[in-house]
């Protein structure tokens, strides 16, 4: 079976090829760069339908331009070809986030969007302008800690098997949020969030210790269990 990553942001995918490293990922930078420019507009009102929204975007645009050469695709700058997709063939996207409570569930869906939001500016924002927003925002409420939890949807849109496949997969992570970053490991909120259960943030926690417990990992798993029962079906 060969799964595309619809996603270009590299800690996901690292923590997506670990899971499934016994598979055929297809997510190199050409991939990413496809996916991209296909400037896709996530409004759903869950993750759930966020994840939905990418998956079944970059499905199609796959299924219209597999073969081609990605440099005669318009805006594209990459050569080679997006490939084969094969007749057991799935796309895997993800849209996450972190809710905390003192916040009302903020940031939520707009985790990415965080800080950029604020200033009506459009598009993701880096993690150091996020993780700054969070924790001015905590600041203005008066609050140092925050009971929180990531929450991570898989998107599977595909067909394996001759059968059309959608199907969203949900995991989450409970926890607490901190107003002091600590550790450079993983992406996005990790130096903010502390599990439950442990004394240290998902900054400061190896990726093999992570990827145990992680909101993507528990949604991750899922999808391979569903891949491996419809496959035997």
């Amino acid at each position: 079976m060969k799964i595309f990553i619809g996603s270009s942001n590299q800690g996901k995918i690292k923590e997506i090829q670990k899971i499934f490293c016994d598979q055929e990922i297809v997510a190199g930078s050409e991939v990413s760069e496809f996916f991209n420019r296909l400037d896709i507009e996530e409004n759903g009102a869950t993750f759930e339908e966020n994840a939905l929204i990418k998956a079944r975007s970059f499905y199609e645009a796959l299924e219209k331009n597999i073969g081609k050469n990605l440099s005669d695709l318009p805006d594209g700058t990459q050569k080679g070809k997006i490939g084969v997709m094969g007749d057991d063939c799935v796309v895997m996207s993800d849209d996450s986030g972190l809710c905390v409570e003192a916040l009302g569930g903020a940031p939520g869906i707009y985790s990415a969007r965080y800080a950029n939001l604020a200033k009506g500016i459009s598009g993701s924002a880096s993690d150091s302008e996020n993780i700054k927003h969070l924790i001015a925002n905590l600041c203005e409420k008066g609050v140092c800690v925050s009971r929180a939890h990531f929450v991570a949807t898989i998107a599977l849109v595909g067909n394996i098997g001759g059968r059309r496949v959608e199907k969203v997969f949900r995991g989450e992570l409970e926890g607490k949020v901190i107003d002091k970053p600590r550790g450079q490991n993983g992406f996005g909120y990790d130096p903010l969030f502390v599990p439950t259960g442990y004394e240290c943030t998902l900054g400061e926690i190896e990726a093999c210790e992570k990827n145990k417990i992680s909101h993507r990992k528990k949604a991750l798993q899922q999808a391979r269990d569903f891949l491996e029962r419809i496959k035997q079906a």
